[in-house]
């Protein structure tokens, strides 16, 4: 099946796209504004320019909302695995918003491990994103919109 998924980037996934992209090009970012005034913009200079501002914003207001699209494909073995009633649960859970893994099993009301087991698998595929705080571990979606073609 062909999934995709409209993930929400964390900072440090703005600034790993970035670098790959200097790393890529061999210029940094400020360096292809000029360069591009001489030259019709392109669709990469496009998306690093989202990239860049939307981390400038970031570091601005300290609010960051870029989504990226990414196109993969799962087999409809694992993906019946990955969306099993308590897994979509989680998802449902995290989305509204919880303060520990701790709490996220209280309100599924499930074994701490067996939720941290869950949300690993969920992670591994880029659906929450588990963002230390302290001593506690605080799941977060990390998915606006997932859309699975039948091709």
């Amino acid at each position: 099946m062909r999934v995709k998924i409209t993930r929400i980037l964390s900072p440090e996934e703005l600034l790993r796209m970035e670098k790959r992209l200097e790393s890529k090009y061999g210029v940094a970012f400020e360096k292809l504004v000029d360069q591009q005034a001489k030259k019709k913009r392109d669709v990469i200079y496009s998306k690093w320019a989202a990239l860049h501002y939307a981390y400038k914003a970031y570091e601005e207001e300290g609010e960051l909302n870029f989504t990226f699209d990414e196109y993969t494909h799962i087999p409809i073995s694992k993906l019946m695995k990955l969306f099993t009633d308590k897994k979509v649960r989680i998802i449902r859970e995290v989305a509204r918003g919880v303060e520990s893994i701790s709490d996220l099993a209280r309100r599924v009301r499930r074994d701490v491990s067996n939720v941290y087991r869950d949300l690993k698998v969920l992670e591994e595929h880029k659906i929450v994103r588990l963002e230390k705080a302290g001593k506690r571990i605080i799941p977060r979606l990390a998915v606006e919109k997932l859309t699975i073609e039948f091709i």
